[in-house]
């Protein structure tokens, strides 16, 4: 008789656990998201940027290509440029980013001859026109970002090693201009007059945009790789340990809120109203509802069984678009 009640105590045990997920990690449900499309790609897609009427894609050692929303078709595939007569083939094309109402892209190639930012006037997609490049400190770029100049062209942002870089472009490269610090940094955020800086094992910093000094660090539990800011609050990607809420409505000591675990590693994150993205490597994406900011809930998560092993998510328009090894995903939420 003992041994019948330690045999049906083991089975109960061993039902518990195994139909409970980890206590410090969502159990990995499809939930609200449902895959409406598929962009197809020559090579990885490694970055992207996704504007109301179009998608960019930097495909690594295969170029870029240029999608139009509206039909979902290619418009155009560029895999080299002629700058005069000598062509250049691109040979690592890691980060890409658009201003549509100035018509210039800007595309990195990490190993080009030279390694830089090339620009391009996009007037006409179909043939891209060739401006003069950015170069100089733009070696092992981590994030690119850009927006329009309110005195014409476009500010370009980005960080690479110790540095954040940023200046101006208007038919070619002005003021151009960078922040130094002690360590490595990561990916940003560019507000009104702070910037927002994951800085690896050192956390974040949160930095005075007119001078570059730090107005204060936070360390975090894990490595910092991607800071997106929500009113008077920071959401902090910290790779191993999911991602955490700071309330930063003392910018010289922000003030944990809550931390949420994932099942796989967190690197980038994005956010739109009350939905928040967040991009891991083999976890695919995961979704949020950050209505309650103080609690985010797991909505939906689509792995990279479903999706691919994933580089870049960004929320435009309700619709979630992933960069993958398989291509670019349009991920709808319900």
């Amino acid at each position: 008789m003992k041994n019948i009640v330690k045999v049906s105590c083991l089975f109960f045990v061993l039902f518990l656990l195994l139909s409970c997920a980890k206590p410090s990690e969502p159990a990995s449900v499809e939930g609200s998201l449902n895959i409406e499309h598929i962009f197809e790609v020559y090579g990885y897609a490694i970055d992207i940027s996704v504007t109301d009427s179009h998608l960019y894609i930097a495909e690594d050692q295969a170029g870029y290509t240029i999608y139009d929303l509206a039909s979902n078709e290619m418009i155009s595939h560029h895999v080299s440029y002629i700058p005069e007569t000598d062509p250049v083939m691109f040979e690592n094309v890691r980060a890409i980013t658009a201003v549509e109402d100035e018509n210039l892209l800007f595309v990195y190639d990490r190993y080009g001859s030279p390694a830089g930012i090339f620009v391009f006037d996009m007037t006409n997609k179909v043939n891209p026109t060739s401006l003069p490049p950015v170069t100089g400190n733009t070696g092992s770029i981590v994030q690119l970002n850009s927006d329009v100049n309110l005195d014409g062209g476009a500010n370009l942002y980005w960080t690479n090693g110790a540095s954040y870089n940023f200046g101006r472009f208007d038919q070619y490269w002005q003021n151009n201009n960078s922040y130094e610090f002690l360590n490595s940094v990561e990916r940003f955020e560019v507000g009104a007059s702070r910037i927002y800086i994951s800085a690896e094992q050192l956390g974040f910093h949160i930095v005075n945009k007119s001078n570059g000094n730090i107005i204060s660090t936070t360390d975090t539990d894990a490595v910092a790789l991607d800071v997106k800011i929500v009113d008077n609050y920071l959401i902090v990607a910290l790779r191993q340990a999911g991602f955490a809420v700071y309330d930063i409505s003392d910018e010289t000591n922000p003030t944990l809120v809550c931390q949420k675990e994932t099942n796989e590693y967190i690197y980038t994150i994005d956010i739109e109203d009350d939905n928040m993205v967040l991009g891991s490597h083999i976890g695919g994406v995961y979704l949020y509802d950050i209505s309650d900011i103080t609690n985010p809930a797991l909505v939906g998560n689509l792995d990279s069984d479903k999706i691919g092993y994933t580089y870049e998510v960004v929320l435009l328009n309700n619709k979630i678009y992933a960069s993958t090894r398989q291509g670019v995903y349009k991920i709808g939420i319900n």
